[in-house]
Order: structure tokens, then sequence, then C-alpha cells
């Protein structure tokens, strides 16, 4: 976390319109990257553009959200090189990283502290992307090392010459290392680490290096509070501890002057991060923390959370602007399948633009981490794919389920804007629970839209009731149910699919083309076939058990009314959106 509090929140009032709009341009460079044939260029634009983003953010001495910069921008770079196993995650991850930073400048701009330790998900996740190992959260610790020393750090009156430093050096070194050696061997005695504090406590006085001094005093303090059973000892505190070690040799080595070239920082706010950790002023860890301003450093809970809010979801505006680019898409897209529909002749092979519109509208969702839409995005581009082959045919059922699907994908698009900005939403698509998370939305969305549209179909049967068989109240139902039963097949449910399939049959041949008046017998079996399923989709929203049980009577409808089973013609051309199953992970969707 960023301890001294000087940030200059005027200077980044100045600075963030350039930042936001620097980052928009890296965005559309990224998703014209990924969408356009992948052109180097365009991510070498992005990555430039990255560049630019960590330079300001180091202006303005954000050092954590400038690392996330730096991280994008070398994740970038290794997507140019194809040094990236899994392409389609880094550009995920990149994109994350691309919305999640304003939200983050936002929050600052607005006058909350500096907690960059809730970026360190993000970093690691850019790092992991280029094969990099994870940092730990010291890395984000930034304690103020200008402030002055006590006066118990200060150094000779006059610096030693080099030779008598590297005896005096070399010396506390043989000491350091012998009571070193026992201590990692678990020799945790009050004696061994008061001669780590001893020697540490020695080198302070005789090097004139203030980086130096600064390091061993620190050192010496948080020896003498382990000593005195202050805290616990910890692995990482002791292998941190360690390290001390190379840096007596490099006092012996190269003088003074090699602390001022190369001052330990990092070892430095390492062992400080200790001592900021710690609930305790016991020992010489009061002064620690008073020499550095580490007293009260540490983010309280209600802080912590508002921090991790603002990068819990995607930014709301720019998913707006995304989503109405993927629905644009998706409407010319089922628009181009109606009209096929319609227009007498058409060939299949005319359908190929679609397919890369839907390739277009996988890859941003799959930036945008939205894993689960994405899948049934492409099960309909191969369902298209299939039609184009000939290995399905272009008929007004599969097209229907395709345009069916795709309808929901809308939906669970406008979900997934609507939950965004609130507390606990997950970040899609970045462990195996986020996607689950992420498909039990998807359930909701589906479910939701399926009883919404059953309800209209429904409605449309009393009106044609009401209206003493008027034929044009079902025009709308083959539709309504089309999408009922896609939205089951998204669910990985084909039976209560196959089953509304035949409702439609039914429908459309029987009411709308021969345009027959039912018996008193067939409305009932219609209507219990209707009821049926109604509470079959109820009960699926209501994770109610038992459910395959309520369907007994559908099925037994359909066979009364002649519609069950499906013929095998009717049955092959149904299951267009379960062309690939959904993964284990969704197995709790319709649990």
């Amino acid at each position: 976390m960023r301890l001294h509090e000087n940030i200059d929140f005027t200077t980044l009032t100045w600075v963030k319109p350039e930042l936001d709009e620097t980052l928009r341009q890296a965005r559309n460079a990224l998703q014209n990257y990924v969408e356009e044939g992948e052109s180097p260029a365009e991510l070498r634009t992005c990555s430039d553009l990255l560049h630019q983003v960590q330079g300001t953010l180091r202006m303005v001495e954000l050092y954590g959200a400038a690392m996330v910069a730096e991280e994008m921008e070398q994740l970038a770079r290794a997507l140019v090189d194809a040094k990236v196993e899994n392409r389609d995650n880094a550009y995920a991850v990149l994109m994350q990283g691309i919305v999640q930073l304003p939200d983050y400048l936002e929050r600052l701009q607005s006058g909350h502290r500096d907690i960059p330790i809730v970026l360190l998900p993000l970093l690691n996740q850019l790092r992991e992307s280029r094969g990099e190992k994870g940092l730990n959260e010291s890395v984000l610790f930034s304690p103020d090392l200008s402030r002055p020393l006590p006066p118990s750090a200060q150094g000779p009156g006059v610096p030693l010459d080099q030779a008598e430093l590297t005896r005096r050096a070399e010396a506390l070194r043989g000491l350091f290392q012998g009571a070193l050696l026992r201590w990692l061997k678990d020799d945790n005695s009050a004696a061994t680490i008061r001669d780590l504090t001893d020697v540490c406590e020695q080198l302070v006085p005789i090097t004139s290096a203030e980086p130096a001094r600064r390091l061993f005093w620190v050192a010496a303090g948080t020896l003498d509070a382990l000593g005195k059973n202050a805290f616990p000892i910890s692995n990482p505190l002791k292998q941190a501890l360690a390290k001390v070690e190379r840096e007596i040799k490099r006092l012996a080595e190269g003088g003074d002057a090699a602390f001022r070239t190369d001052p330990p920082i990092e070892l430095t706010k390492q062992l400080l991060y200790f001592v900021a950790h710690e609930g305790t002023d016991a020992g010489r860890i009061g002064e620690i923390r008073k020499v550095f301003g580490l007293s009260g450093s540490e983010p309280s809970e209600a802080e912590l959370a508002h921090a991790r809010g603002s990068l819990s979801g995607n930014n709301r505006a720019l998913l707006e602007t995304v989503a109405v680019a993927i629905k644009d898409d998706l409407l010319r897209v089922k628009d181009s399948l109606d009209l096929h529909l319609r227009t007498p002749g058409a060939k299949p092979a005319d359908l190929g633009m679609q397919v890369d519109a839907l390739d277009r509208v996988a890859d941003t969702l799959g930036m945008l981490g939205l894993t689960v839409p994405r899948r049934v995005v492409q099960d309909q581009r191969s369902a298209i794919n299939d039609v184009i082959s000939g290995q399905r045919r272009d008929d007004e059922e599969t097209l229907l389920d395709i345009a069916g699907a795709l309808l929901y994908v809308e939906a669970a698009l406008d979900d997934q804007v609507e939950r965004l900005g609130k507390e606990g939403t997950e970040v899609p698509g970045d462990t195996a629970t986020g996607t689950s998370n992420e498909s039990r939305r998807l359930l909701e969305v589906l479910v939701k839209e399926a009883i919404v549209n059953f309800s209209q179909a429904r409605q449309s049967f009393v009106g044609f009731v009401e209206t003493h068989w008027d034929h044009r109240q079902l025009v709308e139902v083959p539709r309504l149910l089309s999408e009922v039963s896609g939205a089951l097949r998204i669910l990985n449910l084909p039976v209560p699919a196959d089953y509304l399939v035949g409702v439609r049959q039914f429908t459309d041949n029987e009411l709308l083309r021969r345009k027959h008046v039912p018996s008193g017998q067939q409305m009932d079996r219609l209507a219990d076939a209707l009821a049926s399923l109604e509470y079959f989709l109820e009960a699926l929203r209501d994770r109610r058990p038992n459910r395959d049980q309520i369907l007994e009577v559908a099925r037994q409808s359909l066979t009364s009314l002649g519609y069950w089973p499906l013929s095998a013609e009717n049955r092959s051309a149904a299951p267009v959106a379960a062309a690939a199953p959904p993964p284990k992970t969704d197995a709790p969707m319709v649990s």
C-alpha cells in the first residue's frame, strides 16, 4: 500500500482525462487486433499507449497502478512476440486491466486512499498470463523512505577508508552467517536472535551510506522485537532477514559506494511491510513505525471493501458501449437469418458473413471474460457452419433456434451490465467459481426470459379461445415457443425443449397452416401440456426438486395429440444450441 499520503489530487485531476483517452485508444487497438485478423501493428499500438499510461502514473506517484500498466504493456509485447501460450486468456486479462484501471483512478480522484494491494490479483493474473511468477503483497507496499533516520541510526563522523570498512564488514558477516545458520535450522532461542541483532547494530555506525544504515537499523529493530517475542516468527520473515547477509557481503566488497548506486530499497520495504502488519508496538517496533510513519497505515476492512468495489466488475460505461456494438452485430445476424427464411431459393452459402460476425462477437465476449455467453455464440456459429456445409437443413426450425439462442445472449449481456459495480460482483472468468457464478446468472436470465415468452404464448392461446378461434391470435406462438426451447437447450435440457417443439409443431401444423378448430379433448390435452411446461419452468427458476416428474403430463398430452415422440426429421433439426454441451462447471445450473 502507499503510506505517504501526498498524492497530488489536482495533478491527477488534470491528467485523468488524458489517461482515460489513452486507455480508450489502447482498448480499441486491442479489440481491433482480435477482431480484424490479429494485425501486429494494432497490438504494438496498444503496447505503446500502455507505456504512456505507465509514465503518467509514475509522474503522479501512483506506483501500484503504474505497475499494473507496466505488466499490461509487457503482456501486449509478449503477445506480439508470440511468447504467450493461452492467447485467449491473455486477451481477456489484458482487456480486464484496461477496463478496470480507469475505475481505480476515478476512486482516487474522488479523494479515497490509494490502496494498491487490491491491484495485486490483477497484477498477478497479468504476470501469469505470460508465464511469470506471482508477486507478494510487499511489492505494492510503499513506505516513505525519504524520512530522516533517528540519532540511533547515525553513521561515522568521518567515513571509514575502504580497507577498514571491508575488514569490519567481513568480520561481522562471519558472525552473522554463524547465527543465521543456527536460526535457519530452527534455533529460535533468544541468544541466537540476539547475535543477529548485535551484528546489525554494529553495522549501522560503520557505514556512511544512508540506504545501508536504514536497512541495518530496520533489521536490528525487527530482530530485537523478535527476540523479545513481540510477534511470532514466520518463514517469510526469516527469509527476508536472511537476505541481510547478502547486503553485508556487498558492503564488504563494494563499500559505501555500492549502496549509493544500488540501494537495497526492496529488502528495506519488505522488512517494513512485516513491521507495519504486526499488531504491536513492543520492542523497537513502535519506534520504527514512528520513524517511517507506519502507524495507522493499515486500511480498514471498510476501506479495503470500497477499494475492491472499484475493481469488482467491468467499467459499466465501457460495457454499455461494447454491449451496443455486440447487440448490433447480433441484430444483423438475426435479420439475415430472417431474410434468408423469407427469400425463396436462398442458398446456405449466403450465410457465410454471419459466421464472421459471430466470430467477432465471441472474441469480444471472451476479452470481457463472459465465457458462458461466448460459448453460446460459438455454438450458434458452429450451427450456421453446419447449415452452410449441408450437415443441417436451413429450415425454419434450425434458424429460429439459432436466433432464439442469440436473443438470450443479449439478455445475458444486459444482465451483466445491470450488475456492474455492485459490491460482491465477481470478476468474470478468472476462476472456476467465477465461471460457475456466471453460469448461475445466465440460468436466472434465461429462465426469467423463458417464463416471460411462455406466458405470452399461453396468453395467445387464451386469446384464440376467447375470440372464438381467431387463428391470427396464434401467429407469434411458434416464434415464442422456439425461443423458450432454445433457452432450454442452452441450459442443456433437451427433453423439455423437445416437448416445446411438439407443442410448437401442433400449433404450426394443425392450427395455423390447416386452420383447424380443435376439439374439446384436444384443447384439454394442449392446456395440460402448457400447464406442465409452465410449472416446469417455474420449478427451474425456484430450484425445486423432482422437476422431471412434472414433465410426464406434457409427454402424455403430446402423445395423445399425436405429436410425441418427435419424428426423426424434426428431432435432428432441433438441438442446435446443444451442439457443444456446457462444461462440468455449468452442471450446478440446473441442479
